[in-house]
């Protein structure tokens, strides 16, 4: 029997409708500034306190007093707390709360509140750090988080800010959920819990596999993103028994791009042979030749362009400058499929004619659009797309925080083969530090990407196969 899926579920529903509350003060539910910016501390579930107009003080309020959330988190100097007591347990979330990517950083700190209250564990405690989206200034946050007595760390956001952290997290054996999607910073219990561009692609080429196609090809920019892509379909497609028939490195600029593109779908070999074929079919005077002529008075090019599938691993208005181009040089979406990533979840590609059809994959669509709808009621806005990434993080930390454990945070707890299932699909961690996920395949339609082929439901079986 399939072992089932630890579900990563809150005492009240996940994603209720009514408006979150101001929260009153009260021994188990208070929301303080302190020397290591936020803490929130896990409440009764029923409500969540909903931004103020303004920022807050940074000082702990009156203890009769009835706290409100801050707009913004802003970590302020003040003297410093003792370690956690020993009854709490304290997990840090360090993300960027200033520099060029506060504005997501702030994203991330509004889930992490929500799931904090959704999951309402007694003496969890969540502290927020800023990373200054740096390493030095994460190696700082991590040392104080470790001071301060956390014992798992939620983030950084990037790589290099996941290495200052690491640098302080593995000597001292604190486990880490980073939010990065860079493999080549996990390992040593550090888990890259971001979407991973490996299992995006190995997820939409399975797929396609399944579907019957064997011949693929990349297209990508002629720089290290490029060549990573490259790569990473190259071992995908290996390890499915298929082939890669061609690869094109495209540099800056549209004539450049337009040049790659011309001799990618091998243009003027196949519009000579559409020339040469006409020339033949003109000579012979008999009905069918002459059915065939008139067939061919229509097309511009003759041939096939040597693959069935073509990896666009960018998006947004690069994607939809390839597209049209593509179909100008004849490269016909009716028999090359065009397969993408995530970024491909925007409904203006269902636009551009080309684009319609095309395969990517991407977190089950449906509880992340209850995810966004819910953030959008309590703090006006639209989160950024990684900020389910910080829910999971501060729900999976509250779960294994539930009772008396000695060590909740313990590499057999944390790497439970049966995996969680939060906000984005299942995922769990696994000893290399990588973080599977249960993707699903969407198709572009006009209106918006629709999923064709669900996201699996437990791990029971490969989650690409």
């Amino acid at each position: 029997m399939p072992r089932p899926v630890a579900l990563l579920r809150p005492h009240a529903p996940l994603f209720a409708s009514t408006r979150l509350r101001t929260l009153r003060a009260g021994a188990r539910s208070r929301i303080l500034f302190v020397a290591a910016g936020l803490i929130l501390t896990a409440c009764a579930p029923a409500n969540v306190a909903a931004p103020p107009a303004e920022t807050q003080e940074a000082t702990p309020p009156p203890a009769e007093a009835a706290p409100a959330l801050p707009q913004n988190v802003t970590p302020v100097p003040v003297t410093p707390t003792a370690p956690a007591a020993p009854e709490i347990t304290r997990a840090a979330l360090i993300i960027p709360l200033s520099g060029p990517a506060a504005a997501i950083g702030q994203d991330l700190a509004d889930a992490a509140q929500m799931a904090l209250f959704d999951f309402a564990v007694p003496k969890f405690e969540l502290r927020i750090y800023d990373s200054g989206g740096n390493a030095q200034a994460a190696r700082a946050a991590t040392v104080r988080a470790q001071a301060e007595g956390a014992r798992v760390v939620l983030g950084p956001l990037f790589s290099d800010a996941v290495a200052g952290t690491s640098s302080v997290s593995r000597p001292a054996g604190i486990p880490v959920f980073a939010f990065s999607n860079d493999r080549l910073i996990a390992g040593g219990g550090v888990y890259a819990a971001g979407f991973s561009a490996e299992a995006q692609i190995d997820r939409v080429v399975a797929f396609a596999a399944r579907r019957g196609l064997s011949q693929f090809a990349a297209l990508v920019p002629d720089d290290g993103f490029g060549g990573r892509m490259s790569r990473i379909l190259s071992d995908v497609v290996a390890r499915r028994g298929a082939g890669v028939a061609a690869t094109a490195f495209y540099p800056g600029g549209v004539e450049a791009l337009t040049e790659t593109i011309r001799a990618l779908a091998r243009y003027e070999e196949r519009v000579e042979a559409l020339k040469d074929e006409r020339k033949l079919l003109a000579e012979r005077d008999d009905a069918f030749s002459k059915r065939a002529l008139e067939r061919l008075s229509t097309r511009d090019t003759l041939g096939e362009v040597g693959f069935e599938a073509l990896m666009l691993p960018v998006g947004g208005e690069e994607v939809l400058q390839i597209a049209p181009l593509l179909a100008f040089f004849d490269v016909d979406p009716q028999q090359v499929k065009l397969l993408g990533t995530w970024v491909w979840d925007d409904p203006a590609l269902g636009k551009e004619p080309a684009m319609l059809g095309a395969w990517f994959a991407a977190p089950p669509p449906d509880a992340r659009a209850r995810f966004v709808e819910r953030f959008r009621e309590v703090f006006g806005r639209a989160p950024d797309r990684l900020a389910t990434l910080a829910y999971d993080g501060v729900a999976l930390a509250a779960v294994l925080a539930r009772g008396d454990v000695p060590a909740p945070y313990a590499r057999a707890r944390l790497e439970n083969p049966d995996g969680f299932a939060g906000v984005d699909g299942i995922f769990r961690l696994t000893e290399t530090g990588a973080v599977e996920r249960g993707l699903a395949v969407l198709e572009v339609r006009r209106d918006a990407p629709r999923e064709i082929d669900p996201a699996p439901t437990s791990f029971a079986a490969p989650v690409t196969n």
